[in-house]
């Protein structure tokens, strides 16, 4: 068990308020966070050249941009307790088994690591919870209640029982046809069952810190651009409200987080989120995780090239004077009882 989880539904809403600096104005030598780990020194240059001999999905090898090699999962870990942190300990906010029902079987898309689903069945040890990746990257020692498997959640679904809770985090970009993916879920969802999608949206700024001619706004603006080519779209965390009710879902709720990208915001809670958004996103080998498939695959840059391109986004990043943030999205329905 990775943290103390409550099911209490109290959740902190970021407010703009919550989102102003903590100091305006902030010097260029104190605006960029002190950071002594290893990951801030320069990548070093591989031969060879494809991902930096990565570990790609083992199950449709190159079908995605992101490798799963130990440093990637490792953040997929830390990315698991910062959302308990933005959550109030949560492991999920829908009304799902809150209501005196009983969950007795779960379906984790995209389990990755699989932290999400062993901590589920922690927490709710009657129920069952399947997790579902393309990557066989998850513990062996798994307890009774959790399996996992390998496999590519975009074909037809062929569960030979249907779910009281479907669960999906951090897909965005994994997902080809959202619309196709909710009307899978509904059709293996047992009447009065719940999803709830969790996703992240390209990262943004609320004042003009973030400059069109800032690496920064290159690095996003080329990656958002790079998953529409491939028809896999860093946009749809925004649609999915829209595209849970056109489904049938109904009780749809949309709720809105922010993580900063580092920790220029006074809040102290926004704060603590941006100093761990910046060891989850920030750093170099996280950064090269997502860049790599993109701007060598896609873009034809030489490694090299990317290496000194990315130690500027990361300087950007660690800036407390470009105020950026990630918008989080949590988006939650019930399929009608009858």
């Amino acid at each position: 068990m990775s943290a103390t989880v409550t099911t209490s539904t109290a959740v902190h809403t970021t407010t703009l308020q919550d989102l102003e600096p903590a100091v305006a104005g902030i010097s260029d030598s104190e605006a960029i966070e002190v950071d002594d780990d290893p990951d801030s020194s320069p990548a070093t240059e591989s031969e060879g050249g494809e991902d930096d001999d990565a570990t790609s999905s083992g199950y449709k090898d190159g079908q995605y941009l992101i490798p799963n090699d130990d440093s990637e999962q490792d953040r997929l870990d830390l990315q698991h307790e910062i959302f308990f942190l933005t959550f109030d300990n949560n492991l999920f906010l829908s009304p799902a088994g809150r209501n005196g029902e009983e969950i007795r079987r779960v379906l984790d898309i995209g389990t990755g690591t699989g932290i999400w689903a062993l901590d589920f069945a922690y927490v709710y040890p009657d129920s069952t919870v399947i997790g579902v990746d393309l990557s066989p990257i998850q513990s062996a020692a798994a307890p009774p209640n959790v399996s996992f498997q390998i496999d590519d959640i975009e074909e037809p679904w062929t569960f030979e029982q249907k779910f009281d809770f479907i669960y999906c985090r951090m897909m965005t970009i994994g997902i080809a046809d959202w619309p196709r993916l909710f009307e899978q879920s509904y059709e293996n969802l047992e009447p009065g069952g719940w999803i709830e999608v969790v996703d992240i949206a390209p990262l943004t700024a609320d004042d003009d810190s973030l400059k069109e001619d800032s690496a920064l706004h290159k690095w996003i603006t080329t990656l958002t651009d790079c998953g529409e080519r491939i028809g896999r779209t860093f946009r749809s965390a925004s649609r999915y409200k829209e595209q849970l009710e056109a489904q049938g879902f109904e009780n749809v709720v949309e709720v809105k987080f922010k993580w900063p990208q580092n920790r220029w915001p006074r809040d102290k809670k926004l704060k603590e989120l941006g100093g761990l958004t910046l060891e989850n996103i920030g750093s170099i080998v996280c950064l090269e995780s997502i860049s790599a498939a993109a701007y060598t695959r896609l873009l034809g840059w030489t490694k090299p090239e990317l290496d000194v391109f990315l130690r500027d986004v990361r300087r950007d990043m660690k800036d407390r004077n470009i105020h950026t943030y990630w918008p989080i999205y949590v988006v939650y329905g019930q399929k009608p009882r009858s």
